[in-house]
């Protein structure tokens, strides 16, 4: 990857992190790190937090890439490396839709997710454990703590982007102003 800049993409489950991150990380040639991979251990359990916390800064050592994640711990440790963070705030009649279809695909075709190789099962994927249920019991929890979070990074030389729809397009030329320390920013 020959990119500049450290970017992060925080939002609730359904936002679009991971698809816009992607997208964005193509735009700008970066290397991508979706931060459930190293979060998910097999059968579904959390990573060991130390672990999990370590393989995220060797992931967000180097000068460029972008990442995808709303893991608190994560978020409070390493966010300030990020030359901007990009929040992802729809309302949750846009993002539930797409995390039910999302969900039900994946349970569907028995995708394995990361290298844990964890599957959706119709139990996860609809029961009380379910992603489903728990964006639900987190979406506001998630909201106030991206709040938090941009009121923490404000004071730092950091660009902060909230954004309802984001367009990839749109963002990758404040995105590449804020990797050229010029602090400009977005919001739709």
């Amino acid at each position: 990857m020959t990119g500049r800049g450290r970017f992060w993409v925080v939002g609730t489950p359904g936002a679009g992190k991971s698809t816009l991150a992607r997208q964005l990380a193509t735009a700008l040639d970066l290397r991508y790190v979706e931060l459930d991979d190293p979060f998910w251990a097999a059968g579904w359990q959390p990573e060991d937090p130390d672990t999990f916390l370590s393989t995220v800064a060797r992931l967000l050592d180097g000068p460029a890439w972008i990442a995808d994640g709303q893991y608190g711990g994560a978020v409070a440790a390493h966010a300030n490396r990020a030359h901007a963070i990009i929040w992802i705030d729809p309302p949750l009649r846009v993002s539930l839709p797409r995390l039910v279809r999302r969900t039900l695909s994946r349970a569907w075709r028995r995708e394995p997710l990361w290298a844990a190789g964890n599957t959706e099962s119709w139990r996860h994927a609809l029961g009380s454990e379910s992603v489903i249920w728990y964006a639900l019991s987190v979406h506001r929890a998630q909201r106030r703590a991206n709040e938090e979070l941009f009121r923490r990074l404000a004071p730092l030389d950091v660009v902060l982007i909230r954004v309802r729809r984001p367009h990839p397009g749109a963002l990758v030329d404040v995105l590449r102003a804020a990797a050229a320390g010029r602090k400009e920013s977005t919001n739709d």
